[in-house]
């Protein structure tokens, strides 16, 4: 007679050197296989909490210095990117990391996905503010990663970044998305030109951002750099819309050389194998494993 199986055996590697994950990264498709770089290019070897929040920070910092998509989330200051600031970022980032963990073709991925949707169709969320957002997903790591001199993607993960993250846009539904990264990369900084404006609105939330950033990132020593270091990571144009202080040369230095530090570094690092955004930002009121309790409520609860 046979026992009762046992409980799952927890995988005997659970590192591994970044710069041998890079090398398997290499030998794959970024085509067929882009779902599984991405997972490991963006939660394995860089999922670090800071570097999310760093990025995620100035992704949304971008989405509302357009002054439709800043009214939406302001609301008058009722919405819950001001009022509750750390939560409803780890909610977002909470939607992203399922995305990575199941890829956008499975029953698990589509059932976030149509979860974001459903929250998205509470509000007049345009087409090309929702294509927008995707830009900053698949365009800004590498980006904000370029202008502070470091190179932490192969052209292999780049591409494959933008297939997944293409793959998302399609199964929410958007129209005209374009077809290539380098198409997707034209069409964001023409947006940009059309559509960044300074606005109360946008600069309450880029407020409670940066100081959501400033709390959770820095150390309180250096809290009263925080604007000034997310300043340091933002292109010119949204420093300018939101009215961010210029970071001094100091400041500006020792981000670039911390970053830089950082993202070189990943190679000799021992990173997680099974590392996830949705565990990493997941709070104990928030079931990760389940859609329909993660998010905006319109019912309020």
């Amino acid at each position: 007679m046979k026992s009762a199986p046992g409980p799952a055996r927890t995988p005997r590697r659970s590192w591994r050197i970044g710069g041998l994950e890079r090398r398997r990264i290499a030998r794959l498709d970024p085509v067929a296989d882009h779902t599984e770089i991405t997972r490991s290019s963006l939660q394995t070897l860089h999922g670090d909490r800071r570097l999310v929040l760093a990025l995620f920070t100035v992704a949304f910092m971008k989405q509302v210095a357009v002054p439709t998509m800043a009214r939406i989330l302001w609301r008058r200051g009722t919405g819950d990117i001001v009022r509750n600031t750390a939560l409803r970022n780890d909610d977002t980032i909470v939607f992203f990391g399922r995305f990575l963990d199941f890829g956008p073709d499975s029953p698990e991925g589509i059932a976030w996905i149509e979860r974001m949707n459903e929250i998205h169709a509470h509000f007049p969320i345009r087409n090309d503010d929702a294509l927008y957002t995707l830009s900053t997903l698949a365009l800004d790591p590498a980006n904000i990663a370029a202008a502070l001199g470091a190179r932490p993607f192969s052209p292999t993960e780049l591409e494959a970044h933008w297939r997944f993250w293409r793959a998302v846009a399609e199964r929410q539904r958007l129209h005209d998305i374009p077809v290539t990264r380098e198409d997707m990369r034209a069409w964001a900084l023409d947006y940009e030109r059309r559509e960044f404006a300074p606005s109360a609105a946008g600069r309450a939330v880029s407020d409670a951002l940066a100081e959501d950033f400033t709390a959770r990132v820095l150390p309180a020593r250096l809290r009263p750099f925080g604007r000034e270091a997310l300043s340091a990571i933002s292109p010119a144009n949204l420093r300018e819309t939101h009215g961010l202080p210029r970071p001094r040369p100091a400041v500006r230095l020792a981000v670039r050389t911390a970053s830089r530090a950082y993202l070189d570094g990943v190679v000799l690092r021992p990173v997680p194998l099974h590392r996830s955004l949705a565990r990493t930002f997941g709070t104990s009121r928030t079931d990760t494993g389940d859609p329909a309790v993660v998010g905006y409520r319109h019912d309020g609860r």
